[in-house]
């Protein structure tokens, strides 16, 4: 009876095994076996109570050898990764982008930047969830995570957070996250249709930042929202300038579908007091106020998609000239063939100083997205061809990348 009660388990393993192993090479011979198996299962079930000889579970077992030998299993235990704590759900991925650049300087970001590879970013996620409504996530970036150049690649925290998500209408964050503040900047890395975001996005947004936030959908799921306040002087920065905080907040609203077609407005901004800071459109350290507030849309119908974005800085020196910085962006991105290939078109301009003359940047981004497996494996070519502020014009520079999602 013990002997039959092992032999059952082990079919029934042998099942499932056998189940993996077809999905993943179809095999009428595998499915004509594997039917035989349930058969002696369900044969086997049915007598749970009766004694049931070595020769009537000879040709099972021998079939059960037969296939576990062909599947690679070979009945060894198999290899798992616990959590340590006690976490209801534990997940691990990343993704990695491999990049090629050959050419010029369009824009400043570039600026003295060689023909050159480089792994653009290779990150390792690490997420879970307790059962009491909390969940967290952890994403080290072991690439270049910039597009200037960096040598000595180290590990960094990208994102690291705790987030209290009861309520869909309020999610609590604590951590280091993305600010509310910039559609492109909010954009997954993964899921943008360009290789690199927009001068003005880089420049006038403030990337992520170790704060608390609240955010959450409302109004059927057509309004969505997040608010917070932050440190404000940079991504891995555990200190304060002063006694004040960076607070941002953004609002985004469909305001009409149609299947997958959709229409969707944004509005966002920033305000922090700050005390001997680096700020991208300034040299040296900045000690003010700084204000940032942007707006943008996006639009999809079938396979075509439109959108755009503006945003606007305003420093304002405690001692000094004030600065104002503004730019925006329009784009286009149409499948050619569904959800295969797609080509995009995107023209930004950026003005560092409004107040001061020769300070615009004019860049066209012409490319091409093939997607292999949807965004997991997904090749991207661009051109951009620039004129950044200052003598030169019609720089032009060509990026390729690999993007592979694990």
């Amino acid at each position: 009876m013990n002997n039959s009660k092992t032999y059952l388990h082990a079919l029934m393993v042998a099942a499932a095994l056998t189940t993996v192993a077809h999905g993943q090479n179809p095999e009428l011979s595998v499915e004509e076996r594997l039917k035989r198996i349930e058969a002696a299962i369900l044969r086997l079930e049915s007598r749970m109570n009766d004694t049931v000889s070595a020769d009537e579970l000879a040709p099972t077992l021998k079939e059960f050898s037969d296939l576990t030998r062909q599947i690679g299993y070979d009945g060894k235990p198999m290899t798992v990764v616990k959590a340590a704590g006690k976490e209801k759900a534990l997940t691990l991925g990343g993704y990695i982008q491999m990049q090629g650049e050959a050419g010029d300087a369009p824009d400043s970001r570039f600026t003295g930047i060689n023909d050159r590879f480089l792994l653009r970013r290779t990150r390792l996620t690490v997420k879970g969830a307790f059962a009491e409504n909390f969940d967290f996530t952890i994403q080290s970036d072991f690439g270049n995570n910039s597009v200037g150049g960096v040598s000595g690649y180290r590990a960094q925290l990208a994102d690291a957070f705790v987030n209290w998500n009861k309520y869909a209408f309020a999610n609590v964050q604590i951590g280091q996250f993305k600010t509310p503040h910039g559609y492109e900047q909010l954009l997954s890395d993964t899921k943008t249709i360009f290789i690199e975001r927009s001068l003005p996005n880089d420049q006038l947004t403030v990337s992520r930042q170790i704060g608390l936030g609240v955010n959450g959908v409302v109004a059927n799921k057509r309004v969505n929202y997040g608010v917070g306040l932050f440190n404000g002087n940079g991504v891995n920065n555990g200190a304060n300038d002063n006694e004040n905080f960076l607070y941002a907040g953004r609002v985004a609203a469909t305001a009409w579908t149609r299947g997958t077609d959709k229409l969707a407005f944004g509005v966002n901004g920033f305000a922090s007091a700050d005390t001997g800071i680096t700020v991208p459109i300034l040299t040296g350290t900045f000690t003010g106020h700084r204000t940032g507030w942007g707006a943008d849309g996006q639009l999809t119908l079938g396979r075509l998609d439109v959108g755009g974005e503006f945003l606007h800085l305003l420093a304002n020196r405690r001692t000094g000239v004030d600065a104002t910085a503004e730019g925006w962006n329009a784009f286009a991105g149409y499948f050619v063939l569904p959800k295969t290939l797609q080509a995009v078109l995107r023209f930004e301009t950026y003005d560092s100083n409004t107040n001061t003359a020769d300070t615009t940047s004019d860049t066209w981004t012409l490319g091409l997205n093939y997607y292999l497996k949807g965004d997991d494996l997904k090749l991207s070519l661009n051109y951009l061809l620039g004129d950044p502020a200052g003598v030169l014009s019609d720089q032009g520079r060509l990026l390729g990348r690999l993007q592979v999602i694990f």
